[in-house]
């Protein structure tokens, strides 16, 4: 008696449902699906991704330097008084080391850089935040749980090579912006000094 070895109709049927419609799912309803889709749309929007560790970042770079290491971040630029420093400059992107995003803006003192704060998504702010922890964790080891302090006002600082990464620490209000900042220790000297000559704290 010959093996019959044809698939039935209807397990045909389901299998092609799977095939078309598994792909459309995961890009659809998954996070990691959804990221790729934003990530490729950005791309095919011809937004340059910035790949930059945020948390080796020093006061001694320029923009210079920066618009050297990253040709493809077409920066505007503005003179004039800011939170940290008295020109700043900014970018569009498309993603922040693999998580999409909006744009980068650079605070400086002439040409020194002192700050970063980089915007994303609203959806990505968790994934953001394994980003900064995975980073501390590389970088320092046992001493990550010591390097990150939560301020009880909603923020949470992680202290880096100069200065500190700042976020907003758990889910995200309304009116808060999704943002990731690096501030140098020349930035933070500076809030410390306008809070001591008895300024309104700049942010």
């Amino acid at each position: 008696m010959r093996n019959d070895l044809k698939l039935p109709r209807l397990y045909k049927t389901l299998l092609m449902l799977a095939l078309v419609f598994g792909p459309f799912y995961w890009l659809a309803f998954t996070e990691d699906g959804q990221r790729r889709t934003d990530l490729a749309l950005m791309f095919l929007l011809g937004k340059p991704e910035l790949n930059a560790a945020l948390d080796a970042f020093t006061g001694v770079l320029t923009e210079a330097q920066i618009r050297e290491t990253f040709p493809k971040l077409e920066f505007q630029c503005a003179d004039g008084a800011n939170p940290f420093g008295d020109r700043l400059c900014a970018a569009e992107i498309g993603a922040f080391n693999g998580v999409p995003a909006s744009s980068v803006t650079l605070f400086l003192v002439g040409d020194e850089l002192r700050a970063v704060k980089v915007s994303y998504r609203r959806i990505y702010h968790p994934l953001m935040r394994d980003w900064v922890e995975g980073r501390v964790v590389r970088a320092d080891g046992p001493r990550t749980s010591e390097q990150m302090e939560e301020t009880g006002d909603g923020v949470a600082t992680w202290t880096v090579s100069d200065g500190l990464l700042i976020m907003r620490d758990g889910e995200l209000a309304p009116e808060d912006d999704p943002a990731l900042f690096w501030l140098s220790r020349a930035a933070l000297a500076r809030q410390a000094a306008a809070r001591a000559m008895g300024q309104a704290p700049l942010n």
